[in-house]
């Protein structure tokens, strides 16, 4: 598989920083192409006729030399993460034939909203009991899909909006 565009500028951007960071180490075309050379045993032409796993290799390489970090892999795909902001939400039934779990992460946000609006686990349960809950035409007021999840800390965001106690870090 050839490399991707991301990868090339990823690629490019670290060799920069590189040759900023090390002591004669240059910026050329030329010192660039034997630099990979060197590093892949294998003769390169051009940045852009590396293969993915190549590519991978250089970025890792360098990555640990200058100790950057490297970047989330585990960001949501684009469906996921549009899925999480909408399920049980503004979905219009889009997703209702095929309800998710909630996540660790899905209850660990509400479990922090409902820290920051101080509230022990008594008065929460209270709150999914209540008439006002989002939950309350529902027999079971369990949380148990990203659906409500979601109601559940809408509302809890609306009641710290109104409190004056929202911030953004929830």
């Amino acid at each position: 598989m050839q490399i991707t565009p991301r990868q090339l500028g990823r690629l490019q951007t670290l060799y920069s920083q590189l040759a900023a960071h090390e002591i004669g180490v240059s910026t050329s075309r030329e010192s660039r192409i034997a630099w990979a050379t060197e590093r892949l045993h294998k003769p390169v032409k051009s940045f852009s006729n590396l293969t993915a796993d190549d590519a991978g290799f250089l970025i890792d390489s360098i990555q640990r030399h200058l100790g950057v970090k490297a970047p989330l892999k585990d960001r949501p795909k684009r469906d996921q993460a549009r899925r999480a902001g909408l399920d049980g939400r503004k979905d219009g039934g889009e997703y209702s034939a095929a309800p998710q779990i909630a996540t660790g992460a899905d209850l660990g946000r509400i479990q922090r909203m409902r820290e920051q609006l101080e509230w022990s686990e008594d008065t929460f349960r209270a709150f999914l009991d209540s008439t006002r809950s989002p939950l309350a035409a529902r027999a079971d007021k369990q949380i148990r899909t990203t659906a409500d999840a979601n109601k559940v800390w809408w509302a809890l965001k609306r009641i710290a909006r109104q409190k004056g106690l929202w911030r953004k870090s929830a």
